[in-house]
């Protein structure tokens, strides 16, 4: 395969069968990165090697860019000569989908290109497919001329993952259901570890509202305030405005904690309407 870069007027070689481009948004970024999916299957001194990489395009200047992902691709012993023959990204569940001539599905997160799911799909070969993006899967048509529409079961997805970290991401990308158990137990080991910016990533994300705003604020409230660093709840309230405005609670709890720690007031909040003002002059 060829990649070309319109913007440096230069191309280069992939030894790839099939490939397709992404976009995923890195915490802490403004703008999503763009990111190359590519599958290769190469023989190297009789050893045949099928791998899966994630690759940024273009590192976003001063800002944390995209660490390259590298996977296998594992064929079961009757597929040896299989290749994959085309890739779909979804962007509704951040997963990649990478399909076989012989009718194998392999899926993969996004962000981290850990393997999600295999089956087979297809008892005969797929020569086509494309995005379905309104179902945040894809379309395919084998040789006998079936029309396939394959996509995530979102009630039963996030429950068959055994990977902890793996099903909570999902459910935050795909607002899923199934994890409520599961992000309520990897707040608390992100906030026990005292990763308090990660934590409240966690719960500013958390899928279907399944982290209340008074409960976490009182978590982060009882944490003790080191001198010269960046208050826990305040970290939580950044978070939250890097995604919306606040309500009236929300805009109470930072106030008070801005006057009690004599923070000084970041003016955008102000200027962009992301706190409601009304009802303060009680601070």
């Amino acid at each position: 395969m060829q990649l070309f870069s319109v913007d440096q007027q230069r191309s280069q070689a992939l030894e790839a069968h099939a490939a397709s481009f992404a976009s995923f948004k890195l915490a802490g970024n403004d703008k999503p990165s763009i990111l190359v999916c590519f599958a290769s299957k190469t023989v190297n001194v009789g050893q045949i090697t099928s791998k899966l990489h994630v690759i940024e395009l273009g590192a976003q200047p001063g800002k944390p860019g995209f660490t390259k992902k590298q996977t296998d691709l594992f064929f079961p012993p009757d597929f040896a000569d299989d290749f994959p023959v085309a890739m779909q990204i979804s962007q509704k569940y951040s997963l990649i989908y990478a399909i076989t001539k012989l009718g194998l599905l392999f899926v993969y997160d996004l962000e981290t290109a850990t393997a999600v799911y295999r089956n087979r799909i297809s008892p005969d070969p797929i020569f086509l497919a494309a995005e379905a993006s309104n179902v945040g899967g894809f379309y395919a048509v084998n040789r006998r001329g079936q029309f396939l529409l394959a996509t995530v079961n979102e009630a039963t997805i996030v429950p068959f993952l055994n990977n902890l970290e793996l099903a909570v991401n999902l459910a935050k990308h795909g607002n899923l259901p199934g994890a409520e158990n599961l992000v309520v137990q990897r707040f608390q080991e992100l906030f026990s570890q005292t990763k308090y910016k990660e934590a409240a990533e966690l719960a500013v994300e958390s899928p279907q509202a399944l982290l209340p705003t008074p409960e976490i604020v009182a978590k982060f409230q009882s944490v003790p305030v080191q001198s010269g660093q960046t208050p826990p709840l305040l970290q939580y309230f950044g978070t939250l405005l890097t995604r919306g405005r606040l309500n009236a609670f929300e805009s109470f709890e930072l106030s008070r904690l801005v006057v009690n720690q004599k923070i000084y007031w970041k003016i955008g909040w102000l200027k962009t309407n992301l706190i409601e003002v009304k009802n303060l002059g009680i601070l």
